[in-house]
């Protein structure tokens, strides 16, 4: 017999996280006795962000024990009482890879469908006292799953688990989540999940978005080529250069010195492939692509905000060996080669990328402007090509430099 292990709830409170006040329902205990189940939640229980959140489609959040014991070998903790990942009933069995999108249970005197799988966000890492967690447990596939009320009731830590109802299309909830996150272009996927009927409208909206694009979608992905990472080199304490060569072999296309290059990342956690756009940081003649990347963390006065998606994808899981799909470089804010009047390049922060690969290009071609390279940077630590564009200075007379930290 299956049952239900423990009721948790807790009502929305404040926590300081990171020298700012953050507000969540996280924070969930078990409590005794029986607790009435409504169509909006447990009692007793409430959510702080109702757009991320609760509501009809996500009122009851479930999560296997069997779980608990994973996350304590892959943590190395044995401190994980129920509720410790913010679910409102943690039950016996039902792993992912077993419980379907449609599937009904029976449980006390209610009865419930399964909607959609756990969305993870920062809370969640602030629960768990690890950075970043959200992300680990999206690839672990051991996210749990919402319940939607279809009949209220009680229910009560050692109640029966009945499955009354197996969803004929047989979509499980780990069936469901990696076209979600990791398989973006699995259009069956998105059309097999769009013909269960219980499905969130949060996640029908997001698989028909994809399948109304997918004419577009595929039309773009031709005009994308792979590129490899062949070379990853600090720059500063913020600042990171990634050195990209034609997977195919075949001619990287040219570019002006100031173009940025397109890209397109598979980034685990994220709705739809994240696309950016980083300027090129070296001269155009080269058999390569240089990209130099900031890491964007949270904003000092949001530290509960998301940081840099893409950059700090970029700095952490990006490394020799990775492919990225690029299209071709591109931009009009370029360096007009055709002149000989006098150049002032003017930048501060990552904002000197387009200015590198311009006095590159300038030195490399033997001109004889004269230019001026002015930079302003916090401080030396996040001050990037420094060193190399003081050797530049040495090889011609013309180029003057002047370095400003705040």
């Amino acid at each position: 017999m299956l049952k239900l292990l423990s009721v948790n709830v807790s009502l929305p409170k404040e926590i300081e996280h990171k020298g700012k006040t953050v507000s969540t329902g996280i924070f969930k205990e078990p409590i005794e006795g029986r607790a009435m189940v409504g169509t909006l939640n447990v009692d007793g229980d409430g959510q702080a962000d109702l757009v991320g959140h609760g509501g009809e489609q996500r009122a009851v959040y479930v999560y296997s024990f069997d779980n608990y014991t994973y996350w304590e070998k892959v943590l190395g903790r044995n401190n994980l009482p129920m509720g410790q990942f913010g679910e409102n009933f943690t039950i016996e069995g039902f792993l992912d890879q077993e419980v379907h999108v449609g599937d009904r249970f029976k449980i006390g005197s209610a009865l419930f469908e399964v909607t959609q799988p756990r969305v993870p966000c920062f809370k969640l890492a602030i629960k768990m006292q690890h950075e970043g967690f959200y992300g680990q447990i999206l690839k672990s596939g051991r996210l749990g799953f919402y319940f939607r009320v279809l009949e209220e009731g009680e229910v009560a830590a050692g109640d029966e688990i009945i499955r009354v109802k197996v969803h004929p299309i047989g979509m499980t909830i780990d069936d469901v989540n990696r076209p979600m996150y990791f398989d973006k272009d699995n259009y069956q996927g998105f059309r097999t999940a769009l013909k269960i009927k219980a499905l969130s409208p949060g996640w029908r909206y997001t698989f028909e978005d994809r399948l109304s694009k997918e004419k577009i979608t595929k039309k773009a992905m031709e005009s994308y080529r792979s590129l490899t990472i062949v070379k990853k080199v600090p720059e500063s304490d913020t600042i990171t250069s990634f050195y990209l060569k034609s997977e195919d072999r075949k001619t990287l296309e040219p570019f002006l010195p100031g173009q940025f290059l397109p890209i397109k990342l598979d980034i685990p956690g994220q709705y739809l492939p994240v696309v950016r756009t980083y300027t090129l940081s070296d001269s155009p003649d080269r058999d390569y692509y240089r990209l130099s990347i900031k890491r964007e963390s949270a904003p000092p006065d949001q530290p509960s905000a998301y940081p840099g998606v893409a950059s700090n994808y970029f700095h952490d899981h990006v490394d020799v060996g990775t492919k990225i799909a690029a299209l071709a470089p591109r931009g009009k804010f370029v360096l007009n080669t055709q002149k000989e009047s006098p150049v002032v390049l003017l930048s501060a922060g990552v904002g000197l990328t387009p200015m590198i690969s311009m006095v590159n290009s300038l030195i490399e071609s033997k001109s004889s402007r004269r230019i001026w390279f002015i930079h302003g940077a916090r401080n030396g630590n996040e001050h990037a090509m420094d060193e190399h564009v003081r050797k530049q200075a040495s090889k011609i007379p013309q180029l003057k430099i002047h370095i400003q930290y705040s």
